[in-house]
């Protein structure tokens, strides 16, 4: 994992536009903390702000998605001849090619953490804006998902989005190892697990996962713990238009063999993270033998 916080990043001002760039695309094959050069599929990962009264410059990314979240503040954003509400918990989506503007309507500073990155297949090819309160309808872009145990998912996109932990709970150990992802606190305390370590992050840090890595956010506080999200598939710009749907399998040998290759990758990730957990092992042989007794 790399951590950073928005305010040891640099920054860039253009077009009456304040952007902090916490994350970027990594120029080789290693990450690097030190510029923060560690994304897969990610081309920029930051936070943005509009200062009160204030409306940006048109503004225009070519071969570029621009997924955002608004943090804190409330304004509009000005796309395609409309204006739209925008207010804290308001998630969008910019395709590339499409001319946007904002425009600060509040006392306070409009905030965004967002994301730009290279356009998907899937995804949608106009102007999405959805708060993460609304009901999900077919509009909405990505795979929804409820969460790993207490982590309760809010937002419309899988691209970036909301969240929360209660009190004292924490999402069950898991990694996801084809996404490039970033955490974010924007409100209250938490612990980043990863291993046979943790990390504190507070409101303002930004974290990275490597794919390969398990990981669990945890709030071991009395307050919620408020968190945003952001994702992006690796690879899914050279792969998604080609992917063939995948084949079932049908026989029970069939299956239990998939299921073997699906399971050894996740006790694989278990054990890299040199953590013994009790009684685990056990269930490990258990599933084994019910799964070569599908092979037969």
């Amino acid at each position: 994992m790399i951590i950073k916080h928005w305010m040891d990043c640099p920054i860039f001002t253009y077009g009456r536009l304040r952007e902090w760039r916490i994350f970027t695309r990594r120029q080789g094959d290693t990450p690097n903390a030190e510029t923060g050069e560690v994304c897969f599929e990610i081309n920029t990962y930051g936070r943005a702000a509009v200062i009160p009264g204030v409306t940006t410059e048109p503004a225009t990314y070519l071969k570029e998605a621009y997924c955002l979240f608004t943090a804190g503040g409330q304004g509009q954003v000005l796309v395609g001849g409309k204006k739209v509400a925008l207010r804290e918990g308001s998630s969008f989506f910019i395709p590339p090619g499409v001319s946007h503007r904002f425009h600060n309507t509040g006392d306070t500073e409009l905030v965004f953490i967002f994301c730009r990155r290279p356009s998907h297949p899937a995804d949608p090819k106009t102007f999405l804006c959805r708060h993460w309160s609304e009901d999900r309808h077919k509009s909405d872009w990505g795979n929804p998902f409820q969460g790993h145990w207490h982590h309760v998912y809010k937002g419309p996109s899988a691209s970036i989005g909301s969240g929360d932990i209660p009190p004292h709970k924490f999402s069950h150990p898991h990694n996801h190892p084809i996404i490039d992802e970033i955490w974010y606190v924007n409100k209250g305390q938490g612990w980043h697990w990863t291993r046979q370590e943790y990390h504190v992050q507070s409101p303002g840090y930004a974290l990275w996962l490597d794919p390969s890595e398990l990981h669990s956010l945890m709030n071991p506080t009395d307050e919620n713990l408020e968190w945003i999200y952001c994702a992006s598939t690796i690879g899914a710009t050279r792969e998604t238009a080609q992917r063939k749907p995948a084949k079932v399998p049908s026989s029970p040998a069939a299956i239990g063999a998939a299921l073997g290759e699906t399971f050894g990758a996740l006790i694989e990730a278990y054990r890299h993270t040199g953590i013994g957990i009790h009684g685990v092992e056990v269930q490990i042989g258990d599933i084994e033998n019910l799964i070569n007794a599908l092979k037969k």
